[in-house]
């Protein structure tokens, strides 16, 4: 797979994670994905990734998001940025993230790992 096409690849992919398309994500990670909130405890395989990010009444899913930085090398990339979510009074709630990716191999191309780094921010 070209740096280029995995570019495009990763910005679908995190598009697709803050819009709440469950369906793409699922055929983009691998069974044994691994994605890792930095933080907190390591989610591990398809199912535990899928309810983490979508089985969640504040899941992912028509979120703000700007991307400001992106990096790509072969099948590895990461991605920052700012996402903006509702939060329980109605006031948005500005976070920063980076997230970190890495492909199982160039043929399938599916996410095998996910390094999440996000921090709440001060509405600017």
């Amino acid at each position: 797979m070209e740096t280029a096409k995995n570019a495009d690849f990763f910005r679908q992919f995190n598009h697709a994670f803050f819009q709440g398309d469950r369906e793409f994500i699922e055929k983009n990670i691998t069974e044994d994905v691994v994605w890792k909130m930095v933080g907190t405890e390591s989610i591990v395989g398809k199912q535990a990734f899928l309810d983490t990010a979508f089985g969640l009444e504040e899941g992912y899913s028509d979120l703000e998001y700007s991307i400001d930085f992106s990096v790509m090398n072969d099948n590895k990339a990461a991605l920052k940025g700012e996402m903006i979510r509702k939060g329980t009074d109605g006031k948005p709630k500005v976070y920063a993230f980076c997230d970190f990716y890495e492909l199982n191999d160039e043929n399938e191309c599916k996410v095998k790992e996910l390094t999440t780094f996000l921090v709440a921010i001060e509405e600017h």
